[in-house]
């Protein structure tokens, strides 16, 4: 019998672990205007930022998610979409709750801007197709993955906005058309409604923006094949603080001044210079020059020495150059009187 009981009780934990995921989101923030804030990312969360207008005002929602958390869905079953939506309830809990806490601020709001408010914030995001972001035809994501991953087609941002919508309490249902799918909410709304057993949802578009609660495209008006409604889960707001402290702006700490003395820097040694081409040119002319000079000098020294050499030491030698001497004076010697001239004869 204890054994029995023991059982019962697991089996009901596993069924509320199926029926109610646990919330994927570790840290959200919704903010009133452009938030320049950046969500932490590093190798153990991933940050988004997204921003939105509603109403003529900016909005801004800030969130993170482990990074072991959103690899846990890329092996996870496809299945059909209202257990995806189901959930999508619970994974996305602390964005419902941001939700909650916004229309505190808002009590002002109908039912049908809140349910605006909700639209605009999902038609924000990219309209992306499956086989250009994950290489298959139709490939429905979780409502975390959608977040995280930046948008997707009309499956998954109806997806999203049902388990939004559901968390807060809404009673939605799908509405199928040819080649698209919408939303549906029940409630006392203006606009276009679609009945189902005594219940008139009406439409919510997802992809594009500024569609509002029972604007329906002109493409789809008369062309629903089905509904099926969705179960709504009602998610709690989360519990407040007993005391709120607002964090202070942190100051910068000025840097403090050193008081180690400056090194003098050590003189450098001068690097020599490099020789460009005009000065090679310049000192290759001077070579040149001298050696010019140089041979004009040694040419008139080695005719002298040469001169000297050929003389008896006294200047007279024997050379080849004619005697000046005999041609100043104008006197030639006669020949050998001994000598006879054929006349003689």
């Amino acid at each position: 019998m204890r054994f029995f009981l023991a059982l019962l009780i697991l089996s009901g934990c596993l069924i509320s672990g199926d029926s109610f995921a646990e919330d994927a989101l570790r840290e959200v923030l919704i903010v009133e205007g452009i938030n320049q804030q950046r969500p932490q990312q590093n190798r153990q969360t991933i940050g988004r930022r997204y921003v939105w207008n509603f109403q003529g005002k900016s909005y801004t929602v800030l969130m993170t998610i482990d990074v072991e958390r959103y690899n846990s869905y890329s092996g996870k079953e496809r299945y059909d979409i209202p257990k995806l939506v189901a959930e999508g309830t619970g994974t996305v809990g602390n964005l419902i709750r941001e939700f909650q806490k916004t229309f505190r601020r808002h009590r002002s709001w109908s039912r049908q801007e809140r349910v605006d408010f909700v639209l605009s914030f999902v038609q924000s995001l990219p309209y992306t197709l499956d086989d250009v972001t994950t290489g298959y035809d139709e490939f429905r994501r979780y409502a975390i993955e959608t977040l995280i991953e930046g948008g997707g087609d009309c499956e998954d941002t109806t997806i999203l906005v049902a388990a939004i919508l559901s968390g807060l309490g809404d009673s939605t249902a799908l509405i199928f058309a040819p080649g698209h799918i919408a939303l549906g909410v029940s409630g006392d709304f203006k606009g276009t409604a679609f009945a189902y057993d005594g219940t008139n949802y009406y439409y919510c578009e997802t992809t594009g923006t500024g569609w509002t609660v029972g604007t329906v495209p002109a493409a789809y008006a008369r062309k629903v094949d089905s509904i099926v409604p969705l179960t709504p889960f009602k998610t709690g707001p989360a519990p407040e603080p007993q005391q709120v402290r607002h964090p202070e702006p942190v100051q910068p700490t000025p840097t403090p001044k050193t008081t180690t003395p400056p090194v003098k820097p050590r003189p450098e040694k001068p690097m020599p210079e490099r020789q460009t081409a005009s000065d090679t040119d310049n000192v290759a002319g001077q070579v040149i020059a001298i050696i010019f000079i140089l041979v004009g000098v040694a040419i008139p020294i080695v005719y002298l020495v040469y001169r000297y050499l050929r003389s008896d030491g006294n200047g007279n030698g024997d050379d080849d150059w004619p005697d000046e001497d005999a041609e100043n004076d104008g006197v030639f010697q006669s020949k050998d009187s001994s000598s006879k001239s054929p006349l003689d004869e």
